[in-house]
């Protein structure tokens, strides 16, 4: 089972339709595609900042140090990338307003949701409320 954080921005049902989910485990994706998933999930500071450590990797790598400590440095870096990739999309989350709200053992992410959702399912009142919002308006 896999371990899913759950984001909300603000509160209400709205905010409910709009959770955000982030998986806590290492990020496959961004450590085989690193640039490419920083810029899929438009973390552009930090797609900056990998630009900027490659490029003085490869400056190095002609002068400085050895092909062999190269590809490991290289390894390294892209093995933090893919531990702390979940983490950078957390803290792009809590700077749009999200805050961290629960979380969730699920098998996926979809059943995570579904779980989600049926802890917070909105009081039956709510849901009156949100299906016909102009009958309490139409008193005269």
């Amino acid at each position: 089972m896999a371990l899913y954080s759950v984001h909300l921005r603000g509160s209400g049902l709205q905010a409910l339709a709009e959770a955000a989910l982030v998986r806590q485990a290492f990020s496959w994706k961004a450590f085989l595609l690193g640039p490419l998933w920083l810029a899929w999930h438009r973390l552009w500071a930090a797609l900056l900042l990998w630009a900027g450590v490659y490029v003085v990797l490869i400056a190095a790598a002609q002068t400085l140090i050895s092909d062999e400590s190269t590809v490991l440095i290289a390894l390294l870096l892209q093995s933090f990338l893919g531990l702390e990739a979940n983490r950078l999309r957390e803290t792009k989350l809590a700077a749009k307003g999200y805050h961290l709200v629960e979380i969730l053992a699920a098998p996926g992410r979809d059943d995570a949701l579904v779980a989600f959702y049926r802890e917070h399912e909105p009081t039956d009142a709510a849901a009156a409320d949100i299906a016909s919002p102009a009958q309490g308006n139409a008193r005269s």
